[in-house]
């Protein structure tokens, strides 16, 4: 899970792929792709997942910003925090 973060002076990068639309929410690590897997239940129209996606990581860290990817599956979401706190808190969830 530590491949899908990436350490700025300022804070983390995540790295993560959206499936939209699907029946359920879930949040897994693809060991493949090396990216936090995220199964959203918003479409991909006018920007609802990426509302989801930003509200889910916000709660999460206090502020998320998509960085990357706005229009693609595959985005970076930027996090105002410490690595260590990061990967705590994304291991207690992908356990």
């Amino acid at each position: 899970m530590l491949d899908a973060l990436k350490q700025t002076k300022d804070g983390i990068f995540i790295e993560i792929e959206v499936v939209a639309n699907s029946s359920n929410f879930k949040i897994e690590y693809n060991e493949w792709s090396k990216r936090i897997k995220l199964k959203i239940t918003s479409p991909a129209i006018k920007g609802q997942a990426n509302k989801e996606i930003q509200t889910y990581f916000s709660e999460i860290f206090g502020s998320a910003t998509i960085v990357k990817g706005e229009h693609n599956k595959k985005k970076t979401i930027f996090v105002n925090s410490n690595f260590e706190e990061v990967s705590n808190k994304l291991s207690k969830i992908l356990k």
